[in-house]
């Protein structure tokens, strides 16, 4: 029983799986202070009493407050206010009020003790609002070190040619160094195997004497290559582990370099700003000019606070379409080669005004070229073009280094974060601790705050494209690349679903979550969020079956196209049991999908997604594991094999809208059901597919019969839908979205599909009638069946408003109605004893002598 227990708490990949003693105990009671409803710890702000994110608003205005500028009333009605709309307290002031006699009293003190501050008025006793504009103006006083302008103005890139050519030099001694140690390390490796090998030799030969085989070579010369063989793997292990650590320290030397050379760049610029400042300002004396200089470089090089960011990134810009030109401006750079970070840099940012613009040229620049294509050996002269990059290919600079580098030639704040990422290879629920998932990212100071920038993921998918210009036959794919944009200053919210730091600050939240409490997020990819997907409730990565079934809903802000896997874990499974074990169904602006698994065990769901309906390349967007617990009572059948249910792009193309069921899952029991479609094309060709999908064998001839288009006009259609057999029904509402081919035939486009869930067949299990193309404006009264009885007296009424004669055929023989009142034709026929077709006909137009057929019945 113990090792059925141990078994259970690993995870797929052996780690155990700390997120299960979690999910096991009761759902903590969390309560938002506003909407009541449960706080996940990813939305949560606590001020005493808990609140979402979302919900931490001004009570009055409305407006999003933050832990700095929110005010808390706990005498009139308790409640977070902005400073505008925090209630006062009113009171009654008299000579007996408490504190006035007091004061009333009290000595006299005189205007210089009162600007000072007294025991009786103490200068510290100042409201929260005035601290509030402290902070505000403390931090609006932090500006850019500078444009293209100011750095030109103050000479500071004469300057930074100098540094960059003080600090290559020990850069290069840095790399000399490293070189040689590895040098070193290698012979000593070298000379170490080579005297175990030959006393080993010397030891064999020995041994072979003593037993007197030496007269055998072929034994011994065998014996030689095995012990040869063997410290050659020997030799290639030992080299390996001491390439590693040999790396590692590399990487922390170069790091840290990059660290001192930046903070050094920093400093030049501030001071090169300051000094021009000063000298435009005429004082007393040149000590105080010198003592306002050392204030202000002090100023600009310290680094900002760590505290969540005041603006998002909606706010600081709409769309990266805002970049177009910067960008441009960056793809032409990029074509040249530079030798050294000054030119680079300056002319990167010689169009830019902002820290964001600048943040965006480095960061495109980066993420365009293709650094992983650099053909670097150590032979490289530092003073090249590929000697700028050496670091990337050596594998002792990380793109985040680079970027901090880069970053502070600019005159940007950068910091480069250490901590766990959910990457390659992590699967929902997985452990985290050690080396493994290590990583690194960047942020930096833009606008007053700190934003997250990560030119290492933003550069992975790389992708080429033709580009030919005029007057040019040259090929310049290799000059342009596709870069994820989410990694361009992406929202601490967002963020930590991917991202956790070593120092909780590095969050960037108002309350910082556990390791643990990011273990259990679901693994979320750039996609989800470049696609404009959120989850309509907070999820765990591990969610378990409830009556056989999981439900996750997603927010979409349009129609995208979506596609997911589900795996088991159990790798016996036939991967035929998994299929039909997911529905996906649109509503509105909802991607709801339902998995049910096939037996107990654990499950992986992945979602994917794509914005191009056409396109056959999706996106991972969030992953999930599925746990399901239950007995095989709680078992799902499956689902219909279709990719999903609602609404395609091609309905809204037709001009076709659903008025009465937006949610495509419907539930059938006995009765019939009506849904109906509004038309903004009045002249669009429709028609359906009905297929039945279970449980049970369909000996139904043609069950297109059980749906019947009960009436048309030119806003609205309305089908009637019928349900033989328990089980599961698809319906398609087909529309005509391109004109006809030459040979005249019509070509239809899926525009609905909806899922019939049918646990109670219908009272009426006969078939309906057939309507035809010309089927306008009517309605069909009785009889409500498609089959009418031979040799029985039928009576037909039909609502035809639009026809001037109606008429029932019957074989051969015609059976005109009468017109009794308000459009309502009436007629009564005998059906005769054959088996046959029976069309109901109209005459629409008086100057024709043509009937249409309206309505098709079977004679049997």
């Amino acid at each position: 029983m113990l090792k059925r227990e141990n078994e259970e708490q690993l995870s797929s990949d052996g780690d155990s799986d700390i997120c299960d003693e979690l999910d096991r105990r009761p759902p903590a009671q969390d309560p938002c202070y506003r909407c009541k409803k449960r706080v996940y710890p990813v939305e949560r702000i606590d001020v005493g009493v808990l609140f979402h994110r979302r919900c931490f608003r001004c009570r009055v205005c409305g407006l999003q407050l933050s832990l700095r500028t929110f005010h808390f009333d706990q005498e009139n009605d308790p409640d977070v206010y902005c400073k505008n709309h925090v209630p006062k307290f009113v009171g009654t002031i008299d000579g007996e009020a408490l504190g006035v006699r007091t004061a009333l009293n009290a000595p006299k003190v005189t205007k210089n003790n009162e600007f000072r501050g007294s025991v009786y008025n103490p200068a510290c006793q100042y409201s929260t609002g005035s601290l509030d504009y402290s902070h505000h103006r403390e931090k609006n006083s932090r500006t850019s070190l500078g444009t293209y302008q100011d750095f030109e103005k103050s000479g500071v890139y004469a300057a930074q040619s100098q540094l960059e050519e003080r600090q290559k030099l020990e850069e290069d001694e840095l790399y000399a160094t490293l070189k040689t140690e590895k040098q070193k390390k290698l012979e000593k490796i070298e000379k170490e195997l080579e005297i175990e090998k030959e006393r080993s030799v010397r030891e064999m030969i020995e041994g072979f004497e003593q037993l007197k085989k030496y007269k055998d070579p072929e034994t011994l010369e065998s014996e030689k290559k095995k012990l040869e063989s063997h410290y050659r793997k020997k030799k290639e292990e030992r080299i390996r582990k001491l390439m590693e650590r040999l790396s590692a320290d590399a990487k922390e030397s170069v790091s840290k370099l990059i660290e001192k050379h930046s903070q050094e760049m920093l400093v030049m610029i501030a001071e090169r700003l300051s000094e021009v400042n000063t000298m435009e300002i005429v004082h007393e004396c040149e000590e105080m000019q010198m003592k306002d200089t050392e204030r202000k470089v002090a100023e600009l090089t310290q680094t900002p606070s760590i505290c969540p960011p005041e603006t998002k990134r909606s706010q600081m810009f709409k769309s990266p379409k805002e970049f177009e030109k910067i960008d441009h401006h960056v793809f032409d750079v990029a074509k040249n080669e530079y030798m050294t970070f000054t030119d680079l840099v300056k002319d990167l940012i010689i169009d830019c005004e902002t820290d964001l613009e600048k943040a965006r040229s480095l960061f495109r620049w980066i993420t365009w070229k293709d650094l992983n294509q650099l053909d670097v050996d150590e032979s490289v002269n530092p003073e090249s073009p590929l000697g700028l990059l050496r670091g990337i290919k050596y594998g002792t600079e990380s793109y985040h280094d680079l970027f901090k580098r880069l970053c502070s030639y600019a005159g940007l704040y950068c910091e480069v974060i250490q901590g766990y990422s959910k990457g390659a290879g992590y699967r929902p629920g997985m452990r985290i601790e050690g080396d493994k998932f290590r990583n690194s990212w960047t942020a930096v100071y833009i606008t007053g705050s700190w934003c997250f920038i990560n030119c290492n993921w933003g550069a992975r998918h790389v992708k080429g494209h033709q580009v030919k210009r005029e007057g040019q036959a040259e090929d310049m794919q290799k000059f342009f690349y596709k870069c994820d944009e989410f990694y361009f200053v992406t929202d601490p919210e967002d963020h930590i679903y991917q991202h956790y730091p070593n120092d909780p600050k590095w969050q960037l939240l108002e309350c910082p979550i556990t390791l643990t409490e990011f273990i259990t997020l679901p693994v979320v990819k750039s996609p989800f969020f470049n696609y404009g997907l959120r989850f309509s409730v907070h999820y765990d990565c591990i969610q378990y079956t409830q009556n056989g079934i999981v439900v996750l809903q997603l927010k979409i802000p349009n129609l995208l196209g979506f596609g997911y896997t589900f795996e088991a874990k159990d790798k016996t499974i036939n991967s035929s049991r998994l299929e039909g074990r997911v529905m996906l169904r649109i509503v509105g602006h909802n991607a709801i999908f339902t998995v049910a698994p096939p037996k107990s065990g654990r499950y992986f769901f992945t979602i994917y997604a794509k914005d191009d309906w056409n396109s056959e390349s999706l996106q991972s967007a969030c992953a999930f594991r599925i746990k399901c617990v239950e007995n095989r009572d709680a078992i799902k059948s499956p689902f219909p094999k279709v990719p999903f249910f609602g609404p395609t792009p091609a309905m809204s193309q037709c001009g076709v809208l659903p008025e009465t069921h937006i949610d495509p899952l419907i539930h059938y029991s006995h009765e019939d059901c009506c849904c109906t479609f509004k038309l903004q094309n009045r002249d669009v060709k429709l028609s359906y597919t009905f297929k039945y999908y279970g449980p049970w064998d369909n000996e139904i001839p043609d069950i297109q019969r059980y749906v019947f288009i009960k009436h048309r006009d030119e806003n609205t259609v309305t089908y009637q839908i019928r349900c033989p057999l328990q089980g599961k029904y698809v319906l398609s509402i087909l529309g005509e979205n391109n004109p006809c081919t030459e040979d005249g035939s019509v070509t239809y486009d899926c525009l609905f599909r909806y899922l019939i869930q049918c646990r109670q067949p219908g009272k009426d299990k006969r078939p309906l009638p057939r309507a035809c193309h010309r089927w306008l404006h009517g309605t069909l009264l009785e009889p409500n069946c498609g089959d009418i009885p031979v040799d029985r007296q039928v009576t037909f009424r039909v609502r035809a408003p639009l026809a001037i004669d109606v008429a029932l055929l019957i074989g051969d023989v015609w059976f005109h109605f009468k017109d009794i009142n308000d459009g309502i034709w009436e007629g009564s026929v005998t059906t005769g004893k054959t088996a046959c077709k029976a069309k109901l006909y109209a005459k629409l137009d008086k100057e024709r002598s043509r009937f249409s057929p309206l309505i098709e019945f079977q004679v049997k």
